[in-house]
């Protein structure tokens, strides 16, 4: 066979190696105990010494490795233990054999190599017909010698005391010396047969006698030679493991001289092999897995068979003449196990919270794999779902089918998505050794059947005040569901008939009515008074709720102006809306939030109608409490929304006094419900204060300095707009200063540009009033004014290919003064190997490429490390090192992005891609950077799938397809991260 150790901690220390023995106090590292025997890994490794080895493994005995840190440990669980545990072994490698005794220590050396030390006659009688003699053979340690004839054996035999010469004959026979006596023969004739073997040559005096043997017979009476006995069954190999190639055996037949015949079955019929035990271990396709043909009178002294399944096979051969027989018995050992072969057992897609045999893996006939054996991967690939959102589990079918041995792959998941499952038999997913399946992907839905409304309050109804509710509809599982507002029917009682006094509205997630989407808020609107109920059915299901909805008659009693919610003030041409609260009470003196699509407001300066100001609009409070804009869904209640920034408002520079009326109806109408604020919008903002970092600057010609600049207006409030202020040099020829405004940083700044040297005042100045303003003075100096200069922190190695094509240019950037002056590249000096690099600058940037991937005129093939300098006018020094590598480019998944110009509001809550309106497709594509610092697509390796194909179907390639009205997510799965875009399909 061809078989090595495995298992556990000494399958691992073979693959590692040994190291030999210089010196022999204990036992080298890198050697396996396995019983009474110890091996150096190197010799338990090699192939022609795997017999051995697996003799020794079949004889028992616990297994002990001695690691490359000198410790031992156990091959069960590698724990460490004591070398006094270890028993007393012979060590065996390549060159030689050495005993140590218990607990690790040298007994006597280095054993002496086996020679011949004793024979033992096998014949018991010869006669004319039968006129050999066989001899087997033992050497100093009593094992079993393999006889090879050569000239230090020496063969001798008389007949009657007359020495023969030429008619005695050695030779061998399965191992065995076999001596043959060409002479006739007459019975009672007295034959005598020695046998001696040497060190060396025979005929050397010199050599010395190992062993010898002299056999004294008396001829008997002649007659055919007959199958007497069964010495043994030899297999073809010492050890079988299911999936081994066919095994021989062989009836070692003996007559009733006790001589072999090797030629037994030649025509003959002397052997009878029965399977006694283990017939369903054996392929039934040979002579032994056949009930039919095992048991019969046909078969010679050699047979053969296949092991399909690990148990006892027990075979015995019977000699037909008499019923002598022998006995082999093996136990068939597992095959290792090399793969899992998983099918599929059902469709992929199931819904969430029920138990689905996904997959099944057969079982491989013959090797070890149990359910608990079998764990799982999981890589969730939907946004917001983990590992522990799902449970996958093995269990064995059973039952009495054919399939019975299948091992079924059940998964059950807590949270709808789509999960990758991957199966694998080890320590751990990522362990050298695992033996993985294919992966599968599990994805979940909702069961959409109804079979719970849940509970709905109603707070009073009002007539024609409406009042809405959320509608939660869910499935057997209690999840919340999906249904569309045809599968929704709302009726109205009164007094158990039906009314059509309660309109009831199914309203959208939008506040929409719902006509074809799902319905997710019930809106009531009473149009009498009276006791209703209002019974909610899921058209099909069990699902129904009886709401219970008392309905009173009331009318507007007050409109009343509340106080500012957002700010305390209106500021002319400010940015942001202003709101104020109004408060609506009815005939009972409840607060309520009436329809206003019929009132009215009106804004007046004096006489004078201002237009756009104000506006009636619904509101509710965001997540800090303050007043945002709302749908009539989920308002809280009316607000007056004043807009600071419309004209003529933008435009006051004194405050005004403007007077806001609220109405139920046309302000003019005489049974009008109103109420008048009077409302002061202050004065615009204009500059009042400018405050500077530095009000003395350092430059030098052609460099520029950026410093924070703080505008407040009269209300102490930040300017952010850089046109309320200029930046005026008293001399242009020597220095320029501009303000802006980073919008990312929301700072405002002031950027001066040295010209020539000298000196210069900025002076800052409110636009609309000179007086407020800042003077700065500027120094334009020489090179002397650069006291340091840094290159920027290195993030990456440069790619160099044996492609030019591919090779990158990296730009490098610095820092003169820790960032305080930005000096141009032109006025820097860059030195570096020009046989190595090519250098080129643009603006503040320095630029460089590796040469050709040439041995001679370039960089080459192999990384290199490349120093790259900068220096100043005054000597003000930095350097940098490259590394130009060519390894492959591997794109880190944290680098991992959508590319800007297709995930069209990326950052933006809600929807990011939007199709169907001009077009029905869009590229989304993501991109990475390598460890270059280069960017590269990822879409070859990405994996994409949309949560609703219904309305949109996303490529293997990203490439998004609109199908119908709706919205859904498309979600892209590439090294374990994901990257989620929400699609909507507009109308």
């Amino acid at each position: 066979m061809n078989k090595k150790i495995t298992g556990c901690a000494l399958a691992t220390l073979m693959i590692a190696g040994s190291t030999s023995f210089s010196a022999f106090a204990s036992m080298s590292s890198g050697t396996v105990v396995i019983g009474n025997k110890a091996f150096d890994l190197a010799y338990a490794n090699t192939q022609a010494n795997i017999v051995e080895i697996t003799n020794a493994i079949v004889a028992g005995g616990s297994v002990y490795i001695k690691n490359f840190d000198g410790k031992w440990i156990t091959n069960e669980g590698g724990l460490k233990v004591e070398a006094s545990v270890i028993p007393a072994v012979v060590y065996k490698n390549a060159t030689k054999e050495i005993k140590f005794d218990a607990g690790d220590k040298d007994a006597s050396g280095a054993l002496e190599a086996a020679y011949l030390s004793t024979f033992t006659n096998a014949t018991n009688a010869i006669n004319n017909t039968s006129n050999v003699v066989y001899l087997t053979a033992s050497d100093q340690y009593g094992k079993a010698y393999n006889i090879a004839t050569d000239s230090s054996y020496k063969v001798t035999a008389t007949v009657n005391g007359m020495p023969l010469t030429t008619e005695v004959k050695l030779a061998t026979e399965n191992n065995m010396a076999k001596i043959t006596i060409a002479k006739e023969l007459v019975e009672n004739d007295a034959v005598v047969i020695k046998v001696e073997k040497f060190d060396k040559d025979g005929g050397d005096k010199t050599a010395k006698l190992l062993a010898s043997i002299s056999s004294v017979y008396i001829v008997e009476k002649d007659g055919a030679v007959v199958p007497k006995s069964i010495a043994k069954v030899t297999p073809s190999v010492d050890s079988i493991v299911v999936g081994d190639a066919k095994v021989t055996l062989t009836a070692d037949i003996r007559n009733q001289f006790n001589n072999p015949m090797s030629d037994a079955g030649k025509g003959k019929t002397l052997v009878r092999w029965v399977v006694d035990a283990g017939m369903d271990l054996i392929d039934e396709n040979g002579v032994l897995g056949n009930e039919s043909q095992s048991d019969n009178d046909t078969q010679l002294n050699k047979v053969e068979f296949t092991a399909t399944k690990p148990g006892t096979i027990t075979i015995s051969a019977y000699n037909i003449a008499n019923g002598a027989k022998a006995t082999y018995t093996v136990i068939v050992a597992p095959a290792k196990l090399t793969a899992l072969r998983l099918t599929s057992e059902n469709p992929t897609t199931q819904f969430n919270n029920e138990n689905i045999k996904y997959n099944k893996i057969a079982r491989n006939d013959g090797v070890v794999l149990t359910a608990d054996m079998i764990k799982f991967n999981i890589t969730p690939k939907t946004v917001n779902t983990g590992a522990s959102d799902i449970a996958v589990s093995a269990a064995l079918r059973g039952g009495n089918g054919t399939d019975k041995n299948d091992i079924l792959i059940n998964a059950k998941t807590t949270k709808v998505g789509t999960y990758e499952v991957t199966p694998y038999v080890g320590t751990t997913f990522d362990a050298e050794g695992t033996i993985k399946s294919a992966k599968f992907d599990v994805v979940t839905t909702l069961n959409s059947t109804a079979t719970k409304i849940e509970p709905i309050t109603l707070q009073k109804l009002k007539v024609d005040i409406k009042q809405a509710a959320n509608l939660v509809i869910r499935n057997t599982y209690g999840e919340a569901i999906d249904v569309t507002s045809n599968n929704v029917t709302t009726v109205v009682y009164k007094d158990g008939i039906v009314s059509d006094k309660v309109i009831v509205e199914k309203l959208d997630k939008d506040g929409q009515l719902a006509t074809t989407k799902a319905v997710k808020t019930l809106r009531f609107n009473a149009i009498a008074g009276g006791n209703y109920v209002v019974r909610v059915t899921v058209n099909g299901t069990t699902a129904t709720y009886d709401i219970a909805a008392l309905a009173e008659l009331t009318t507007i009693k007050t409109i009343e102006f509340g106080n500012s919610v957002a700010q305390d003030s209106i500021i002319a041409n400010a940015t942001e809306p202003v709101y104020r609260v109004i408060s609506v009470k009815d005939s009972k003196g409840d607060e309520i939030t009436p329809d206003i699509k019929d009132w009215s407001i009106s804004t007046k300066n004096g006489a004078n109608a201002i237009s756009s100001f104000a506006s009636l609009v619904y509101y509710k409070r965001d997540a800090r409490g303050l007043v945002v804009e709302a749908t009539s869904i989920e308002a809280q209640g009316i607000a007056v929304k004043f807009a600071p920034n419309v004209a003529p408002i933008n435009a006051y520079t004194a405050d005004t006094i403007l007077t806001v009326t609220v109405g139920n109806k046309a302000i003019s109408a005489t049974d009008v419900i109103k109420d008048t604020l009077n409302v002061t919008v202050k004065a615009k903002s204009s500059v009042k204060n400018i405050t500077l970092a530095d009000s003395a600057v350092t430059v030098i010609p052609g460099a520029t300095v950026k410093k924070e600049l703080v505008l407040l207006d009269q209300y102490s409030k930040v300017i952010t707009d850089p046109t309320m202020v200029t930046a005026m040099a008293t001399d242009d020829t020597k220095v320029t200063a501009a303000v802006s405004f980073d919008a990312i940083a929301k700072k405002m700044y002031i950027t001066y540009t040295g010209k020539k040297t000298g000196t210069d005042t900025i002076v800052l100045k409110a636009v609309a009033d000179a007086n407020v303003k800042l003077t700065v003075n500027v120094t334009i100096g020489d090179n002397t004014n650069i006291s340091s200069i840094a290159f920027d922190a290195n993030r990456y190695k440069v790619y160099n290919s044996t492609d030019d094509t591919k090779d990158q240019t990296v730009a490098l950037t610095y820092r003169v003064n820790g960032g305080l002056i930005d000096i141009p590249a032109s006025a820097i000096s860059v030195i570096a190997d020009s046989d190595l690099v090519t250098v080129t600058k643009s603006g503040s940037e320095i630029f460089v490429k590796a040469k050709a991937n040439d041995a001679t005129t370039g960089i080459g093939g192999t990384d290199a490390v490349v120093t790259i300098s900068i220096l100043t006018a005054n000597g003000k020094t930095s350097s940098i090192y490259l590394t130009f590598s060519d390894d492959a480019l591997v794109v880190d998944k944290s680098t991992v992005v959508i590319k800007d110009t297709v995930d069209e509001n990326i950052g933006v809550a809600g929807v990011q891609l939007v199709i169907g309106k001009m077009e029905t497709t869009k590229q989304i594509i993501l991109i990475g950077k390598d460890q270059y610092g280069i960017e590269k697509e990822v879409q070859a390796d990405t994996t994409w799938t949309s949560a609703n194909e219904e309305v949109a179907t996303v490529s293997s390639s990203g490439l998004v397809t609109a199908v119908k009205a709706g919205k859904t997510t498309v979600t892209g799965f590439y090294k374990g991260n994901l990257y989620t875009i929400e699609i909507e399909v507009p109308k």
